[in-house]
């Protein structure tokens, strides 16, 4: 049981050891701001899917500039690439329907059809619950929690305001939530870089 236990510890302790870096939170503002794309124009949709499908290689290159150079490279065996499990699979039934309502409210006039757009924003904070459970279970950093309780509670403000319509609405909370984490990454890898500057041969030379 105390092995079990430690182990958990010590995969909580790598991760935060290798996402100190704030690109975890830069890649969902900037996840969020895509999605908020395809709402404004379909135009914008392989620019989105191009984001989506190669995020894990962009963040892979990106990480070997900024990160790996600084504190090393560290993987523990087993560790999955992506996440899965029941979870996460209800938060996408939760966040595509509404998404998908909140773009066919603009074509099709039907009763149920608003509802789901007019509460779109709080069902796409309520779905952000997994990514921030998920991150706390992976960290052990309660903060993590954030996420989702300030993506309901901008949700619920945004349903609840006078808009024009479905999709402005919409379009303006992800925005404002995809704004919000990609301020919280750069602060953290401006921190993160203040913290591990990279030191060439000739500086580690004359400080010896």
């Amino acid at each position: 049981m105390n092995e079990k236990i430690d182990l958990v510890k010590l995969e909580q302790a790598t991760f935060r050891t290798a996402n100190q870096d704030g690109f975890t939170e830069l890649w969902m503002g900037l996840m969020i701001l895509a999605i908020s794309l395809l709402l404004i124009h379909t135009a914008f949709v392989g620019t989105v899917a191009i984001l989506i499908i190669f995020q894990a290689v962009f963040n892979e290159k990106i990480k070997e500039k900024f990160t790996y150079p600084r504190i090393g490279k560290v993987k523990l065996r087993g560790e999955a690439e992506t996440p899965s499990g029941y979870g996460w699979i209800l938060a996408v039934l939760i966040m595509i329907p509404a998404l998908a309502s909140v773009f066919f409210s603009t074509v099709y006039e039907n009763d149920i059809l608003y509802l789901i757009a007019r509460g779109a924003p709080v069902l796409v904070g309520i779905g952000l619950i997994q990514p921030s459970a998920y991150l706390v279970s992976k960290s052990g950093l309660n903060r993590y929690y954030g996420i989702g309780i300030v993506s309901s509670i901008l949700g619920m403000v945004f349903t609840l305001l006078e808009s024009p319509t479905a999709v402005s609405r919409m379009t303006v909370y992800l925005v404002i939530v995809g704004g919000l984490f990609i301020l919280v990454g750069i602060a953290s890898l401006a921190r993160f870089v203040r913290k591990y500057p990279i030191l060439d041969l000739e500086e580690m030379g004359n400080e010896q």
